[in-house]
């Protein structure tokens, strides 16, 4: 069993062990410490990690949709093809985060995600899917950045 502490060292949660895909779909991660974890592929849907500290995470190919993110710092986290429609991603630091292409050259998506109060400074976007739905901060220009407008 592994367990998943908050940024005060308190056991919040406790994983099972597993011999395939790590599935957290709806755990309650509020405030966890999950700076450098290997979480490549785990599925996060409906996750909370609201105030989470994953900095450098590798969430390479993760699936987070729906997850609440706020105020989580992802600063230096891999991020690449990591599935986050409709997240919320409110006031998240993910500054220096790779939100670009996978190595099969597949996108991140981010339709229907909330980036309007995160910290985008020095993200790698390019080739991150948006829609008609995402939300980014005020003045942000997701082509400038070489962001993708969904076509469906």
């Amino acid at each position: 069993m592994k367990e998943i502490k908050d940024l005060s060292g308190n056991v919040i949660f406790t994983v099972p062990p597993t011999s395939g895909i790590l599935d957290l779909d709806s755990a309650m991660l509020a405030n966890a410490n999950l700076d450098g974890a290997e979480l490549e592929g785990a599925i996060l849907m409906q996750t909370c990690l609201s105030g989470a500290s994953m900095v450098g995470a590798d969430l390479y190919w993760a699936i987070l949709f729906m997850a609440d993110l706020t105020d989580a710092n992802l600063q230096h986290a891999d991020l690449r093809g990591a599935d986050l429609k409709d997240a919320i991603l409110r006031g998240a630091n993910l500054s220096e985060a790779n939100l670009g292409r996978d190595n099969l050259g597949g996108s991140t998506q981010l339709e229907g995600a909330d980036l309007s109060t995160s910290v985008l400074d020095g993200a790698i976007l390019t080739g991150a899917l948006y829609d008609d739905k995402t939300l980014f901060p005020p003045g942000f220009l997701p082509e400038e950045r070489g962001l993708l407008k969904s076509s469906g």
